[in-house]
């Protein structure tokens, strides 16, 4: 018993089924995620862990709304985008004989595919890329922003806020791209253009209203010329309120964040104002994923623990581990 009491003082306890007990009984939606190359569903509210596929070879998956599953499997030597609807019936479609798909996304609605990509040449592959295409079809998607669909490479790693905004992760500030009727970039009037200071290899992503987002990123140091990362974490944020206007530093292991546009801090990087963290976790080894719940109210990500997901989220919350196999997760409303 005092051994279990450690372990959650320390924000972690093995935890793949739960029953009256449930820490996680209050979070809704379910999360997809990568078990030994097949799709796998958590259910924070019951505990219970579902395999959805057989056949392996997944990675990148996503849920739509409607409960439809979206990931890239490697069929033949390519990558392929799949699509598998509730019913089991599934679809799959190539993007290309000379693209590598390096991560997907599927829309809420369940209409189209975010990706980043790489075009391999002879010489080895291009920088990564992002787009847009049809869930169904492999074609450009019709929206703003490049030809076919395509950004600039400065971006990477697509991530769906709501069927109509999505964020795009590099490039030093993080605009929204708002598609559909209201196609154009946000670009400087976006209302969620931010910089994280002190991280590098940033990737994100934000619940369905705006108010939280998950970072997961490095911390380094600058030895001689070059930079070393000395941890990676998970991080939450939230728009400060008015009356926090005063919170300026938050420490978390070698991560430091704070408000002010001016006042750089240690590891490089400038503040901005608006976002303040409020809970993370360092993570053991490189990441393998994070998502945050549609209703922002906790995190989920993975390292070399495997899978865990949060409690609420805020100073003092815990995280469990719910699948030692697992990576990649993706949270969504529907409760599959």
């Amino acid at each position: 018993m005092k051994r279990f009491a450690a372990c959650l003082a320390l924000g972690l306890a093995l935890a793949p089924v739960w029953g009256q007990d449930n820490p996680l009984a209050s979070l809704k939606g379910s999360i997809v995620y990568i078990r030994e190359g097949n799709i796998w569903a958590f259910t924070p509210s019951t505990g219970e862990r579902r395999q959805l596929t057989q056949d392996g070879g997944y990675r990148s998956p996503s849920m739509a709304d409607n409960g439809t599953i979206g990931a890239v499997q490697g069929i033949a030597g390519r990558s392929h985008f799949v699509t598998i609807r509730p019913d089991g019936r599934k679809r799959a479609f190539p993007p290309g004989e000379r693209i590598h798909l390096v991560h997907a996304e599927l829309s809420p609605d369940g209409d189209l595919f975010a990706f980043a990509y790489v075009v391999v040449t002879p010489l080895g592959p291009d920088p990564a890329r992002v787009g847009l295409t049809f869930s169904d079809r492999w074609a450009a998607a019709g929206v703003a922003g490049g030809s076919w669909g395509v950004f600039s490479s400065s971006y990477y790693h697509a991530r769906w806020m709501t069927g109509e905004r999505l964020i795009l992760s590099g490039g030093g500030s993080y605009p929204y791209l708002v598609r559909g009727a209201k196609s154009g970039w946000e670009g400087e009037s976006s209302p969620y253009r931010f910089e994280v200071p002190a991280l590098r290899d940033e990737t994100y992503d934000i619940a369905r209203n705006g108010a939280r987002f998950l970072v997961i990123g490095a911390t380094y140091r600058v030895v001689g010329y070059e930079e070393q990362i000395t941890g990676w974490h998970a991080i939450a944020y939230r728009p400060a309120r008015p009356e926090e206007q005063a919170v300026y530093e938050f420490s978390l292991e070698e991560m430091r964040a704070c408000r002010g546009d001016s006042t750089a801090r240690s590891g490089g990087g400038k503040c901005v104002p608006g976002w303040i963290p409020e809970g993370g976790f360092p993570l053991q080894g490189e990441p393998k994923g994070g998502a945050i719940a549609p209703d922002g109210r906790a995190m989920a990500f993975a390292d070399a623990r495997g899978l865990l997901v949060t409690g609420p989220i805020g100073p003092y919350m815990r995280a469990f581990v719910v699948d030692p196999k697992g990576s990649e997760p993706e949270w969504s409303p529907f409760p599959r």
